[in-house]
């Protein structure tokens, strides 16, 4: 992480470097700006499913894709369908299911093994329904090639017994599946090594070599994309900015807003 030693070792404000920002940007060949979902574009809900991305955000994503030298790619833990439905802009680039299924040019491609595993998935999201039934607040989010079990509405303490009880499920169908961490949720995912900095790669592909990389996500899960861009690009953590490899913190999604605006405007 670059640290601002005079904020508790925090990454240092995006707002407060924007000159910095703004003089990689004038000698790039262009811009890849790729975007987390949940917690980015929209705020973070007890209810994922009424979630929907922030006016200023949606409006900030549709500007900034029209521009000339850029590539906006949003890229999820929600499924492909799910998180292209929400933000509906049309003509970027979308990769759902922490890059498992990807969206671009038109041509959506799931990877393979993700494929095989789906009725894998699908049998421990029925296992682990039935074993959180008299859990109140956990509910599971089935996405096809993966799932997430939350319990951010559930009472204190929830938590291993649900961490307990996914496990079990998972090692009654096999091999082929691991488990990983996420706000208040256990990820269930085939056991494939492919993340979100998998799909910044595959991106980056897409574009010239003299264009700026850049993420802006706020979980544990965009912790792997923002390595990927730590060496030549910039990594923007919304939240806190602490205990992340981003080189820079923004606030929260209304910030995210006017910072993507700044992008577009920017020369």
């Amino acid at each position: 992480m670059s640290e601002d030693p005079d904020d508790g070792g925090r990454a240092p404000p995006a707002d407060a470097r924007r000159d910095e920002i703004g003089r990689r940007l004038e000698v790039a060949d262009g811009l890849l700006c790729c975007l987390d979902f949940d917690g980015t574009l929209a705020e973070i809900s007890e209810d994922p499913e009424g979630v929907e991305p922030l006016p200023a955000c949606e409006a900030a994503v549709a500007d900034l894709s029209e521009q000339s030298g850029t590539r906006v790619a949003v890229i999820s833990g929600r499924a492909l369908a799910d998180v292209r439905g929400r933000v509906g802009v049309e003509g970027i680039w979308y990769a759902g299911n922490h890059g498992l299924e990807i969206h671009r040019d038109g041509e959506t491609v799931v990877h393979p093994d993700a494929e095989e595993r789906r009725s894998a998935v699908q049998s421990v999201c029925s296992a682990v329904s039935d074993r959180l039934a008299d859990e109140p607040g956990c509910w599971v989010e089935e996405k096809g090639v993966t799932a997430t079990v939350h319990y951010r509405e559930a009472p204190a303490g929830a938590g291993e017994r649900v961490e307990a009880a996914v496990r079990s499920a998972v090692r009654s169908v096999g091999d082929g599946l691991e488990l990983t961490d996420a706000k208040e949720a256990v990820e269930i995912r085939p056991a494939v090594d492919r993340g979100k900095d998998d799909a910044v790669e595959e991106f980056r592909e897409r574009v010239a070599d003299g264009y700026l990389p850049m993420y802006v996500g706020d979980d544990t899960t965009d912790e792997s994309a923002f390595e990927a861009v730590a060496d030549d690009g910039v990594g923007v953590h919304v939240g806190d900015g602490r205990d992340t490899a981003a080189t820079h913190r923004l606030s929260d999604p209304p910030a995210v807003a006017e910072f993507l605006e700044w992008l577009a405007e920017s020369p």
